[in-house]
Parts: C-alpha cells; structure tokens; sequence
C-alpha cells in the first residue's frame, strides 16, 4: 500500500491558508446575490470615477500639460520618488511599532514589502481596503496572531489620522486666511466627522460582549469581532506603542507634504510648503469616502479645486496630480511585482508527495 508523505510539513493553518485569499478563507465563496451587489457596487464606483475624470480632463488644456511634463528634469523626478519611498519607511515603522505592542515581531523589510503589496491591491482590486486586507492576512499567519495583526493595521489608520491632525491643524489655524471659506469648513467637518466615527467605533467595541451574548457568541464572525474588540482595548493600554505610532504617523504626513512639494518645484508651483501640510490631509479626508475606486476622480477635482483657490493654473495643478498618481502607480507596480514573485517563490518551494511502499 502507498502512502504519501510530505518532504516538509506545515501547521494545519498553514496548510489551509497558505494560497488561499483571506477573503475567502474566511467566509468561502461569496453567494450569488452577494456577488452581484459586490459588482454592482463595483460597477457604480467605476461609472463614478469615469465620470467625474471626463469632466476633468475636458477642462484641462493637455498641451500645456503635456509640454509641462516633457520639459522636467529626470534627476528632480528620481528625487521626488525617494521622497516618495521615505513615506513608505515610515508608515512601516509605524506599523512595526503597533505589532510589537501586539507581540508580534516581523522584519521591517518584510513589511515594507506587504506595504508595496497593499498599495498594489488598494490600486487594482475594486476596494480601497484590498491593501489592509492583504497585509493583515499575512502578518496574522507569520504571526500567529490573527486579532493582533488587524488590530494594529486599524490602529495604524487611527495613530495615522491623529498625525495628521497634529500637522494639519496647527498649519489651518496659522494660514486659514490663504485658504477659501468652502475649504475650512469641509475640512473642520470632515475631521470632526471622523472623530465622531472614532469614537463611535471604540464605544462599540467596548460594548459589543455585554450586547451580544448566548448563542450568538458561537458564530464565527461575532467570536472574531470580540478578539478584535479586546486586542484594540489592550493597544490601548499600551500608551508607548501609541505614542511612537503617532509620532511616525506625523512624520509621515510631513513627508508626503514634502513629497507633494518636490514634484510642484519640478513645475514651478509657488505654493509654501505648509500648505501642503493642509492641503493632502484634506484631499486624504474627502478620498475616504467610497464614492470610486481608490479615490480616483474625486481625488484629482478636489486637489485642482483648491490649487485654483490657490491662483494655481488648472492644466499646471492636473500635471502635478498626473505625477503624483503615476508614482503611486509605481509603487503598486512594484508591490505587484513582490507579490508574484513571492507566490511563485511558494509554489516552487511547496511540499510535494513522496509514495513510500
């Protein structure tokens, strides 16, 4: 009698997830009805973004954009882009810090490497939260810490908001006179909202296990909403953990208003740089909302709204935007590459059968 045996031998949840999408890992695949309103809404997002670039773009005078973009110079672009790429340190240092108050220790470069790859599924997957998804997938597997891993890329979104509230507000209230009246008030609401949300949430959490109890408690998603409920209250008691997050949540935001900065002088923009530390926290605020896929669309009108407020030319604002959207291209083609090449990796490394007599 054959019996197969394995050349290596991996944990059963290994086993089970190590292909498998964390979607449908979860929950196994989608009904039918699910999955139409899932195109649907896909659909709708999609019409959404086409829409409002059409609009956009015949507003624009692509001559001047395009003569604008050949004349800029190879090296300030290089620049720009590692500029581009200490946002990403960053925000994997901050994550970092919030997973080792979880316990769970993973090499920075192997962060910054599912970073890449959750900006290649935030660009190409119909959600905007494809990337979080796919980076708290695979640091709960390495980790062994499924409620740890997603509770720390939550808290990475919250310590990284607080960030910016920290940049952005002081720079509101000091050049609130340079900005239109539209723009201080949707960006006081909007994080006033956000806030709101917040703490919403947290209460939410807090009060779930008390809410929900008996037999409900059995169910699989309600057990993983506890565990998630428990580990955010346990991230925050960890005061030092939080504190560093924010710190490099500030960092971060100022990089990418410096980012932002670096390309506008390849053009010739004469914005001051604390505006941009106003400027891409609002657009970041008004993108949260699922309106299109991955904020395209909205974020390219609002961005040349208010660089108009600025006195800044439409078709000089849209060749910034075009750069910048072509370096987060970058990085999602990058992190696409990542990804590949680490599947492939597994595949070839996968544990084949051995027929022993």
């Amino acid at each position: 009698m054959s019996i197969p045996l394995p050349e290596t031998s991996m944990p059963p949840e290994e086993k089970n997830n190590a292909t498998s999408p964390p979607e449908i890992a979860a929950e196994g695949p989608p009904s039918p009805p699910r999955q139409r309103f899932k195109w649907l809404k896909f659909g709708l997002r999609l019409g959404c973004a086409l829409v409002l670039l059409t609009f956009l773009f015949k507003s624009i005078s692509w001559s001047i954009v395009l003569q604008k973009l050949q004349h800029i110079d190879d090296g300030e672009v290089v620049i720009g882009l590692i500029v581009g790429l200490i946002g990403v340190i960053l925000s994997s240092y901050q994550w970092q810090s919030l997973l080792d108050g979880e316990g769970i220790h993973i090499d920075l470069k192997r962060l910054i490497n599912l970073y890449l790859i959750g900006i290649s599924f935030n660009h190409f997957l119909p959600t905007g939260m494809g990337g979080d998804v796919i980076k708290a997938y695979y640091v709960g597997r390495e980790g062994r810490n499924t409620a740890g891993s997603v509770s720390a890329v939550i808290m990475s979104r919250v310590t990284g908001f607080v960030g910016m509230l920290i940049v952005s507000i002081p720079m509101l209230i000091i050049y609130h006179g340079a900005f239109a009246s539209w723009i201080v008030g949707t960006f006081l609401l909007a994080g006033l909202g956000m806030c709101s949300g917040l703490v919403v949430v947290f209460f939410a959490v807090a009060l779930l296990p008390t809410l929900i109890k008996g037999k409900w408690t059995s169910y699989r998603i309600v057990s993983s909403m506890f565990n998630i409920g428990a580990t955010l209250q346990k991230s925050l008691r960890q005061p030092r953990a939080l504190c560093n997050a924010i710190v490099y949540g500030v960092l971060f935001h100022i990089s990418a208003a410096l980012n932002y900065y670096a390309f506008a002088m390849i053009l010739h923009i004469q914005v001051p740089l604390p505006f941009y530390m106003v400027i891409i926290p609002f657009v970041s605020l008004v993108v949260v909302l699922p309106t299109t896929i991955n904020g395209y669309g909205v974020r390219e009108s609002v961005f040349i709204a208010i660089f108009a407020s600025l006195h800044v030319d439409v078709s000089t604002a849209a060749a910034l935007v075009l750069l910048m959207d072509a370096q987060g291209i970058f990085f999602a083609l990058i992190g696409g590459a990542i990804y590949l090449f680490m599947h492939d990796r597994k595949a070839n490394t996968a544990p084949k059968l051995i027929y022993v007599a």
